[in-house]
């Protein structure tokens, strides 16, 4: 079952779910939340023609985080800091 938020909770099990949040959960969790007024089930439908529109738009990769300007990873640094010592 898919639910969306309609405003911020914390569950147990799902964690922190933000506002407008889409989560696929099990149907009991999903029902409870809906009795509660915490979220609201989505259609398949809906869900199948947003996807259905977002490929034309490829998703990119991240730039940067760690690992890219580590010292001496190129092998430039290498020769500077063995002569060095």
């Amino acid at each position: 079952m898919k639910i969306k938020a309609l405003r911020m909770f914390s569950h147990y099990h799902l964690g922190t779910v933000s506002q407008g949040e889409t989560r696929a959960v099990k149907k009991e969790i999903g029902e409870v939340l809906v009795k509660m007024h915490l979220a609201v089930e989505v259609e398949p439908e809906k869900v199948k023609r947003s996807s259905s529109e977002q490929p034309e738009q490829p998703e990119k990769a991240k730039a940067g985080g760690k690992g890219g300007n580590k010292r001496g990873a190129d092998g430039a640094d290498k020769d500077a800091s063995e002569s060095g010592q």
